[in-house]
């Protein structure tokens, strides 16, 4: 005959499958819906309207006589390829959230490797 200790035994390994379980399959729905919100809205922590404001103006000064050749995405940073006359040629890094110049990449001509 078993006794008390041991028939109870099954029944709290059984609650305790049952709970884990259960805990296991919440863990998988939070983290497929935060899997799925952050994919509709890969930015939303980054966007202009987080700042306040959803348009901006901005204005990067080019030397006399360039032009604007190109304009590439690069991962989150906006390439834009500038020719000058007589002088090197050029990259602008620019912030596509918020139109700020990040940097300037020259291209001397002649330079070889």
């Amino acid at each position: 005959m078993a006794s008390p200790t041991q028939a109870y035994a099954p029944l709290w390994l059984k609650v305790l499958v049952i709970v884990m379980g259960l805990l296991i399959i919440a863990g998988f729905v939070v983290i497929a819906a935060e899997i799925a919100r952050r994919m509709s809205t890969p930015n939303a922590g980054r966007s202009p309207a987080s700042s306040g404001s959803s348009a901006f103006a901005q204005r990067i000064a080019l030397p006399s006589g360039a032009r604007v050749v190109s304009m590439n995405a690069a991962g989150d940073r906006l390439v834009v390829h500038v020719e000058t006359q007589g002088g090197p040629s050029a990259a602008y890094v620019v912030d596509p959230r918020n139109g700020a110049l990040l940097g300037t990449i020259e291209f001397p001509p002649g330079a070889g490797r």
